[in-house]
């Protein structure tokens, strides 16, 4: 107890003021030192609330952004608000995006295009045997399951620029701007991307989600989400 130590030292140093564990000089000490503590203690607690990732209050700071997730568990609400409150002073990497966005899912990950890939292309990923020059459907040569992917699934695409449709057009250069958002990638020898694995996410994240995109990634890049929105929008 810090004001303990502090109003003990006010009084003599002498036998008659000799502190034991239960004696009434030591109770009248700590009964004077309480209120002082217990100032103390709330004011670091208020001093905490100033920051979003250690606030009591985080509809108060909901309040400031716009955004109302009372549902979400305190630790959630308050990682939320912190990424928030980090876009002011954060950059527009892929990495800087990531760590925001696992706040609401630690699963989720950022690949850049690198190397280039056509993100036009199915995504469905053709397994078979080494070398194999005839593969088609039914091919006995094939490996078990050869097929890995969804060709009906179809990614969402957000820009900045909204002059538009939301598309991708036929173009390699336009194609070095976009990345994936989505849990995991598959690639060949060649590291090139082969095949992007989507992941489940609860929609009522969504609109928050292409928020923090849409604000963090560079202009005139493109987000593919490989991202199946599961639920309703306000369960």
């Amino acid at each position: 107890m810090k004001f303990f130590e502090a109003i003990k030292n006010l009084f003599s140093r002498s036998k008659a003021f000799e502190l034991y564990v239960n004696n009434n000089k030591r109770k009248l000490i700590k009964g004077l030192s309480f209120l002082p503590e217990k100032i103390r203690q709330e004011a670091e607690l208020v001093y905490f609330d100033i920051f979003p990732d250690t606030t009591r209050f985080p509809e108060k700071w909901e309040n400031v952004f716009g955004i109302f997730f009372t549902e979400a568990e305190l630790e959630k609400r308050r990682n939320i608000l912190d990424s928030l409150w980090k876009i002011n002073r954060g950059g527009q990497s892929a990495v800087f995006l990531e760590d925001m966005l696992k706040k609401i899912n630690d699963g989720i990950k950022i690949i850049e295009n690198i190397p280039l890939k056509n993100p036009r292309e199915g995504n469905v990923l053709i397994l078979s045997t080494c070398n194999s020059r005839s593969m088609v459907c039914g091919n006995k040569k094939a490996v078990c399951n050869y097929r890995v992917g969804e060709s009906s699934f179809v990614p969402m695409v957000l820009q900045n620029d909204v002059s538009g449709l939301y598309s991708i057009p036929d173009n390699p250069e336009f194609w070095e701007c976009c990345f994936y958002v989505c849990s995991q990638a598959e690639r060949d020898n060649n590291n090139k991307i082969v095949f992007v694995k989507k992941i489940k996410i609860e929609r009522k994240w969504k609109n928050f989600i292409e928020y923090i995109i849409l604000k963090v990634k560079p202009v005139h890049t493109t987000a593919v989400l490989y991202i199946e929105w599961e639920g309703e929008l306000y369960d």
